[in-house]
């Protein structure tokens, strides 16, 4: 029979082991549609780290305050990403863009504490998104992958201007933090969010400067629940003519470069 310290072990060992797998493939933007290896490792970690406990109750001797430690990291860390992943539904159907149609023009929005506008736009090919902020790991790695996807980009005469409900400082911090090359915009009223129809209503997010960086991504340290972009991609030609969009009913899962390089085929020629 298993000791109270092998359980907790075990239980640690997995849960770690499974997060580390789940989010390498998230770095990658790559992160699998049902985590099917994260989900069992997380409750195999709660349920050997709840038998652990059990044992080291009902043997009471000095290693119960390791068992209680270990047991506790797999308890803890293992029913909150299972929380989190319940809340993984993005409510789709109040967009008020759709293909073929002129995109909207919004007013002056800060970049940098500076003050941009559509105007600054004109004539260019476009990539807008819309972003959760920068304490989501899923948005970080997406910036991260059309930030190294510039050479196509460029091919294609598309800028990239991202978006979210951050405000100007932690955007720019979000810039230095992740070395990125991009135009990050911030929408903190979300004026610009809701004139696009993006926007997720009481969705559990965080704040962007209470994070960790882990596996060179951002962690919260806590959540709260409030209104911010639902992630969207929206492909515009110098024409101003909205040419794609790409949503997701998952936050989690984005445009891979394949599927965003296809959309460029389709939507240009090279040197058109």
């Amino acid at each position: 029979m298993f000791s109270a310290i092998t359980l907790s072990l075990l239980g640690f060992a997995t849960t770690v082991i499974g997060s580390l797998h789940y989010f390498l493939k998230v770095k990658k933007n790559n992160p699998p549609k049902n985590p099917i290896v994260l989900m069992l490792a997380l409750g195999a970690g709660v349920f050997l780290g709840l038998s652990a406990l059990i044992c080291g109750v009902i043997d009471m001797d000095w290693s119960f305050v390791f068992v209680a430690i270990m047991s506790s990291f797999s308890i803890l860390l293992g029913g909150k990403f299972i929380w989190v992943f319940s809340q993984k539904d993005t409510p789709l159907g109040d967009i008020k863009v759709a293909i073929g149609e002129t995109f909207p023009h919004f007013g002056s929005i800060t970049y940098k504490n500076e003050k941009f506008s559509t105007a600054d736009l004109k004539n260019q090919r476009v990539l807008l998104k819309f972003y959760r902020g920068a304490w989501c790991p899923y948005c970080s790695a997406e910036l991260k992958m059309l930030d190294e996807m510039k050479p196509i980009l460029d091919q294609y005469g598309i800028k990239v201007v991202a978006l979210s409900g951050d405000t100007a400082e932690q955007a720019k911090a979000h810039i230095k933090r992740d070395n990125l090359d991009l135009l990050l915009l911030s929408d903190p009223e979300l004026k610009v969010v809701r004139q696009y129809g993006v926007e997720h209503h009481k969705a559990l997010g965080a704040d962007s400067s209470k994070t960790k960086t882990v596996l060179g991504l951002p962690f919260p340290t806590s959540f709260e629940y409030k209104s911010m972009s639902i992630p969207t991609s929206i492909l515009i030609d110098e024409h101003g003519v909205i040419q794609w969009i790409d949503q997701s009913e998952d936050y989690r899962l984005r445009a891979s470069e394949e599927r965003l390089t296809q959309a460029l085929r389709n939507a240009f020629t090279i040197n058109k």
